[in-house]
């Protein structure tokens, strides 16, 4: 399945492909989409699954990163992400549920090993699919890179993680009335840069660098847009998603596993930390899905 990291610029551009669908997923920023006249973007856990055939408009400002899979149309009818999609809704945008955006950082850090040895150049007409290659976009090209012991050359992990994250996806359309308007741009890149490494170590000063701004302005930015400090921040997004993964009752992992996942290196933390913010301790919510269960099995 050919993947690649591109960058692009903020000039736009658009271009259609008829033989495979088009997944895209974002590693940094904020790409603005227009697919055959539905606007939307992709950002954090915010995807967009391009069909064959559709004419797109793509631009984007600023530090950007994105991973692009380009999924043949048979293979796609095959191993049933077409028809995931379609359950989702057959729109073009998609949002991963909260308990589940650690498929996409799946997806990505699969890649990051690649990095050191591919260097991002610019696309040339002699790539693959030409007519989707434009001096709007930076690539780097993984089939020349990833060699047999790459799991990217294995279409059925691509396949199998892409499958969980259309499964666990609703349909999401951009509004004037999103909890983004009025944020600058560079901060919106920023936390979707976040909100896809919410289990990794993130530091005021790897926040500084991807918003790049001074540590003092971002904190003045994010007291102005968001009433709150970087960490604060943070630290709210991770036991969202920790309180969205306990009351999922398909997640079987444990209460540390859950901490690990959202950044918590040590569970006695995570648990006193969940119960300021939301009054109880994190094992109360399993305990009380559980019962909710039961009552309703009883029935």
């Amino acid at each position: 399945m050919p993947s690649s990291f591109r960058q692009y610029r903020s000039e736009a551009a658009s271009h259609s492909h008829d033989d495979f669908h088009q997944i895209i997923i974002a590693d940094l920023g904020v790409l603005d989409l227009e697919i055959e006249g539905r606007g939307g973007c992709v950002a954090g856990r915010k995807l967009a699954f391009v069909p064959a055939g559709d004419t797109h408009a793509y631009c984007a400002n600023g530090m950007n990163r994105f991973l692009v899979l380009d999924v043949d149309v048979g293979l796609a009818a095959r191993t049933g992400l077409e028809a995931l999609w379609q359950k989702s809704g057959g729109s073009p945008y998609l949002e991963v549920a909260t308990g589940y955006a650690n498929r996409l950082t799946g997806l990505l850090r699969g890649l990051e090993q690649q990095r050191a040895y591919a260097p991002i150049r610019t696309a040339a007409p002699s790539d693959r699919h030409e007519n989707q290659q434009s001096p709007n976009m930076s690539v780097i090209n993984l089939a020349s890179i990833a060699g047999s012991e790459s799991i990217f050359a294995d279409d059925r992990f691509i396949c199998g993680s892409l499958r969980d994250v259309l499964g666990h996806s609703i349909i999401v359309q951009r509004s004037d009335g999103t909890a983004n308007a009025g944020i600058p741009m560079r901060l919106q890149r920023l936390l979707g840069w976040i909100e896809l490494r919410l289990s990794e170590p993130v530091g005021i000063a790897d926040m500084a660098m991807v918003a790049a701004q001074s540590e003092s302005a971002l904190f003045a930015a994010f007291q102005r847009h968001l009433g709150t400090t970087p960490m604060r921040w943070l630290t709210d997004q991770r036991l969202q998603r920790a309180y969205a993964m306990l009351g999922d009752h398909r997640n079987t992992m444990t209460l540390g596993d859950i901490a690990r996942e959202v950044g918590f290196t040590d569970q006695s933390a995570f648990s006193r930390a969940f119960a300021r913010r939301f009054g109880h301790a994190p094992i109360m919510l399993r305990r009380n899905l559980g019962s909710a269960s039961k009552t309703i099995i009883s029935r």
